[in-house]
């Protein structure tokens, strides 16, 4: 019995071993199947044939391809089975998603830029450009070109094998020129330098997105800070520092303070949707503005009460050296005042008695004086962005009833302070340059001042075109190195005049408010080095005993010398000399039937070189001395 449950276990041993064994070789007999089956598709996609290399190794045989007959079936298992086993078709995903080939090891594309397609003096579209022997469109004129620019076209010069294409014209029979191209090859030195540039991408610029009802939502958000300007996308871009910073950035709105103390914005009248003026427009730090504008009022009732008449509304207010709360307090200066009547005659009054300036009606009702017509702010400001102080300039005017409404003008200019000699404006190095204003300044105890002004500070009266004298006193022209300048303008003289104060406003008008003494006597004299400048002569000539002496003529000449080597001589003033010439009549003769007096200045530049003679060295001395039997034996 024992026996016999021994035979019975292990004939069940025996046949559970085989049935674990058929599995086993089934599985690796499908594993094979998939394994042949993308050794195939390899073999099918890495075909070796076109770049010359066997497709299969020697000594290696080919891949058996799968076929059905491989699979051991396993004992209980049908022929229908071997359906859900995947088919190695090109259809197969597996087939579909194969690698692309490699490259063979030592074998790179050619570059992509051909240089003879290269031209870079083909500017014009579908038009020849002179003289550019590469441009495709100059086929008919070609022929009469007489050289080629450039001669020579090369591709990337970080390429280690560069190619030239060289240009060159040789004459036909005919007389006519015909080109001719050459390809030569370059070695490269460089020891960093590119093999093959292959990258297509890099070798040209990106195509522009074109804006479609698609893509503009997200072209608008991208472009819209680089066209407008948004404040909020560039103080993004800014560095802590920066915006941390106490001065003014580029734009950022000045802070004031009114009479009240209370914080307000720095505004600037300007006209917004219509031509009426707007006073809540502010303004941007660094931004010059000129704004004009309507403002219409009643005049016998406003012309007292309206504030935007008035002076004092322009400059009843502090602002703010930086933007932080701490920052100093300014208030505004008043630099100058010009009083304009109703025919247009401008006079200049102290600017200390600004508080008597204020908006008055006449007795007769129909005439406001002393309104505001026009304002100029100018701000100083320092390297760090903090403002250092602010001047306002007015023209106040007389306003009949009938010429409301009326127009103002608006100015806002921003001046950096000038800190060191490396700001300062030059007329030559070291010499003067012909057509650069003269650098002139006037000396103090510490060395020369000189203006900001970027014209220069010696100038003469500018021609206008209705020539008067007082209308044009603000225009005027700098006196320019080398340019002889002559100019005029009339005054209407009216009976019963004061000869003093015509005396007066006539010279005004010929030197204008700030005239200069000294002239530096080259372009770049430094104003810490006096003894480098000139001083201006004054000579007054007056012809007769009368007892009003009015100038009539202003003449300002200049003697210039040339300094230095012969080679390269060096423009040097030596002397300035100004000459008033005053009237020789009396007033009444001298104007005309209408009462104009007519006034002229000038400039003239006079070389004064002394005529040039080369000199020579002495010749040298031959002193030598010979030993006594130095000719020995023929003497």
């Amino acid at each position: 019995m024992a026996a016999l449950c021994c035979l019975i276990i292990l004939t069940y041993l025996e046949t559970a071993l085989c049935i674990e064994d058929t599995n086993t070789t089934g599985n690796i007999n499908v594993a094979l199947r998939d394994t042949n089956d993308t050794s195939s598709d390899r073999d099918e996609s890495l075909n070796f044939t076109n770049l010359g290399v066997s497709s299969s190794p020697s000594g290696v045989p080919p891949p058996t391809a799968w076929t059905p007959e491989s699979v051991t079936a396993l004992p209980d298992q049908t022929e229908t089975s071997e359906s859900v086993i995947p088919d190695a078709t090109p259809e197969s995903p597996r087939a579909a998603a194969s690698a692309p080939p490699l490259l063979v090891s030592g074998v790179l594309p050619a570059p992509l830029t051909d240089v003879v397609q290269l031209c870079p003096c083909n500017v014009q579209r579908e038009q020849c450009d002179i003289s550019c022997c590469c441009d495709p469109d100059c086929v008919e004129e070609l022929s009469l070109f007489t050289h080629c620019s450039p001669d020579t076209v090369s591709n990337d010069p970080r390429l280690c094998n560069r190619e030239s294409a060289v240009y060159s014209l040789s004459s036909t029979p005919e007389g006519l020129s015909r080109v001719q191209t050459t390809v030569q090859r370059q070695l490269n030195p460089d020891v960093f330098c590119i093999q093959t540039a292959n990258y297509e991408q890099g070798l040209t610029f990106a195509t522009p997105e074109v804006p479609t009802e698609e893509n503009f939502d997200s072209l608008f958000g991208r472009f819209l800070g680089f066209f407008f300007g948004r404040l909020s996308l560039t103080s993004a871009l800014q560095s802590p520092d920066v915006r941390n910073s106490s001065g003014y950035q580029y734009g950022d709105v000045i802070h004031t303070v009114n009479a009240e103390g209370g914080q307000e914005f720095f505004t600037f009248p300007a006209a917004a949707g219509t031509a009426h003026c707007s006073d809540a427009n502010p303004a941007g730090f660094l931004k010059d503005q000129t704004s004009r504008c309507v403002r219409s009022f009643d005049l016998a009732r406003d012309c007292a009460t309206l504030k935007a008449l008035g002076l004092k509304t322009y400059i009843n207010f502090n602002i703010r050296s930086g933007k932080k709360q701490e920052a100093q307090v300014i208030g505004v200066e008043v630099a100058a005042i010009t009083l304009q009547s109703l025919e247009g005659t401008r006079t200049p009054v102290d600017p200390a008695d600004s508080a008597g300036y204020f908006p008055v009606l006449l007795e007769s009702g129909d005439i406001c004086n002393n309104v505001v017509q026009q304002v100029k702010y100018t701000f100083r400001y320092s390297e760090a962005g903090e403002i250092l102080n602010v001047l306002a300039s007015f023209l106040l005017g007389a306003i009949k009833s009938v010429t409301v409404p009326i127009q103002q003008e608006f100015h806002i200019t921003f001046m950096r302070e000038i800190s060191s000699t490396a700001g300062l404006r030059f007329s030559g190095n070291p010499g003067y340059v012909m057509g650069r204003p003269l650098v002139a300044g006037t000396r103090t105890a510490d060395g020369i001042v000189q203006s900001t002004d970027p014209k220069g500070s010696l100038t003469i009266l500018q021609n206008s075109g209705n020539q008067d004298c007082l209308l044009g006193s603000s225009q005027r022209s700098p006196v320019m190195f080398g340019i002889d300048m002559v100019s005029g303008c009339t005054l209407k003289l009216s009976d019963g005049v004061n000869c003093s104060m015509v005396s007066e406003v006539i010279l005004w008008a010929l030197k204008g408010q700030s005239f200069p003494d000294h002239v530096a006597s080259f372009g770049n004299s430094l104003p810490q080095n006096p003894l480098d400048w000139v001083p201006i002569q004054n000579q007054t000539i007056t012809s007769g005993t009368q007892a009003c002496s009015i100038p009539l003529s202003y003449h300002l000449e200049v003697k210039w010398t040339k300094y230095g080597t012969l080679v390269n001589p060096q423009a040097q003033i030596v002397s300035v000399m100004e000459t008033i010439i005053t009237n020789t009549s009396s007033l009444a003769l001298l104007t005309s039937a209408s009462g104009l007096l007519s006034v002229t200045s000038s400039v003239r530049f006079i070389d004064v070189s002394a005529s040039a003679s080369p000199g020579f060295k002495v010749p040298p001395t031959i002193d030598a001395k010979l030993p006594f039997d130095f000719f020995f034996p023929f003497v």
